[in-house]
C-alpha cells in the first residue's frame, strides 16, 4: 500500500511538471528602466525607427535622442536638433523628418543619423505628422494657435512645403492614416472626429459621439473595420466606431487624459497609457462589437506618450520626475517643474 502511494504521488507530481502553465495574470511586466542625463525640459512624442531597435525620442531642448532598445542604451543624440518635437519616418528615401519646437523641420539621414538641414515650415511649434503612402507625402500639424490650426503638406522627395490648409479647429491631436488615401483628423477641443481625403483635403465624413467630448488619441482594426477613440473628459471613455460609416459599436471607461494608443492585432488587444493614473490599461477584444477591460499595468506618473513594438509586443514609456507647485490666484495651472536628470525609459514586455 505505501510503494502504491508513493507510485500515484510520484505519478501526480510528473502530471504538473508537463502540464500547461496558466496565463501570467500579469499581463506584462517592467523589463527595464533607463535613465538619461539632460537638463529639466519636457519632452514630446517617442517613435520606433522601421529598420533597426532604435527608439527615436523627441526631448525638446534636449534634442533628439536615439535608444537602442536592445542594448538599453543611449546610442547618441543627433547635433544640431535641439527643440525636436517628433518625428516621421520615411524609410524609401533613408530619411527621418524632425518636427521642431521652432516651426523648422528637420532632415536626417536614417542610416547615418546626421541632420542635413532645418527646412523653416511655420513661425511656431509644429505637433505631429505622418507619411501617407498612396500620395507620397508627408503631413504636419501644427501647434495649438489660438482658434486655427494648419495642416502643411510636405514632399519627401522634393524636400519642399508643397501646400498648407487652414482649419477652424483649435488644437488637432496626432492623425490617423487609414490606407486608402485618407486620414482621421481628431478635434479634441470641438469633439469631433473628420476624415479627409489626403489628395484634396476635402472632409469625407465627420463625426460626434455622445460623452466622447474630447476626442484625442486614435488607432484602427484594419482586418474587422474598426475606430478605436480615446475619449478625455470627466468621463473618460473608449469608443469603438465602424471604420467606414462612423456607427457606434461600443463603449467602455479607461484612465485619464489619455495621449497614446495602441493596438496589437496579434492578441485583439488595446493599450492605453495614462501619464495621469500612471498605468497602462490593457483592453481585450472579445469580437469586433465586444470588448473587455483586461488589466492595469502599473507604469509612472507623466508617462502619457508611448511606442509599441507590434513585433515583440513590447512598450516603450518615457517619463520625468517633477515637481507639481500649488495653484495659485497667479497661476491657478501651473507647469510642472521637471528634474534634470531624470528622464527615463521604461521598457514593459508581455
Amino acid at each position: 500500500m505505501k510503494t502504491l502511494k508513493i507510485a500515484m504521488l510520484a505519478l501526480a507530481f510528473s502530471g504538473a511538471a508537463f502540464a500547461t502553465p496558466a496565463p501570467d495574470a500579469r499581463v506584462y511586466h517592467r523589463e527595464q528602466q533607463v535613465t538619461l542625463p539632460g537638463s529639466g525640459d519636457s519632452w514630446g512624442f517617442v517613435a520606433l525607427d522601421p529598420t533597426r531597435p532604435y527608439l527615436f525620442l523627441a526631448r525638446r531642448e534636449n534634442g533628439l535622442s536615439v535608444f537602442d532598445v536592445d542594448k538599453q542604451r543611449l546610442l547618441k543624440t543627433i547635433d544640431g536638433s535641439a527643440g525636436a518635437n517628433g518625428v516621421v519616418f520615411v524609410p524609401t528615401l533613408n530619411r527621418v523628418f524632425v518636427l521642431n519646437t521652432d516651426g523648422s523641420l528637420g532632415v536626417v539621414e536614417l542610416s547615418t543619423l546626421k541632420l542635413l538641414k532645418r527646412i523653416p515650415v511655420a513661425q511656431s511649434n509644429l505637433n505631429s505628422a505622418v507619411y501617407e503612402p498612396r500620395s507620397g507625402q508627408v503631413i504636419i500639424v501644427s501647434g495649438r494657435r489660438a482658434d486655427r490650426s494648419t495642416l502643411f503638406v510636405f514632399d519627401p522627395k522634393q524636400e519642399r512645403i508643397t501646400a498648407a490648409h487652414e482649419l477652424d479647429v483649435k488644437k488637432i491631436d496626432p492623425l490617423l492614416v487609414k490606407g486608402d488615401g485618407s486620414f482621421f483628423l481628431p478635434m479634441r477641443d470641438e469633439g469631433k472626429v473628420a476624415r479627409f481625403s489626403a489628395s484634396s483635403f476635402e472632409v469625407l465624413d465627420t463625426w460626434q459621439f455622445e460623452g466622447c467630448t474630447r476626442p484625442s488619441a486614435l488607432a484602427q482594426d484594419a482586418e474587422r473595420g474598426r475606430l478605436f477613440i480615446a475619449c478625455r473628459g470627466d468621463k473618460p471613455q473608449l469608443v469603438v466606431a465602424d471604420l467606414q460609416s462612423g456607427a457606434l459599436k461600443a463603449r467602455l471607461p479607461i484612465p485619464r487624459d489619455v495621449n497614446a494608443l495602441a493596438y496589437d492585432a496579434d492578441n485583439r488587444r488595446l493599450l492605453i497609457p495614462s501619464g495621469v493614473d500612471a498605468n497602462l490599461s490593457i483592453v481585450q477584444q472579445l469580437d469586433a462589437d465586444h470588448y473587455q477591460a483586461q488589466a492595469r499595468i502599473s507604469s509612472l506618473p507623466m508617462a502619457y506618450n508611448m511606442a509599441f513594438d507590434p513585433l515583440s509586443k513590447k512598450v516603450y514609456l518615457p517619463a520625468m520626475d517633477f515637481t507639481q507647485p500649488a495653484p495659485s490666484k497667479a497661476q491657478p495651472k501651473p507647469a510642472p517643474l521637471f528634474h534634470a536628470d531624470t528622464f527615463s525609459v521604461t521598457t514593459l514586455a508581455p
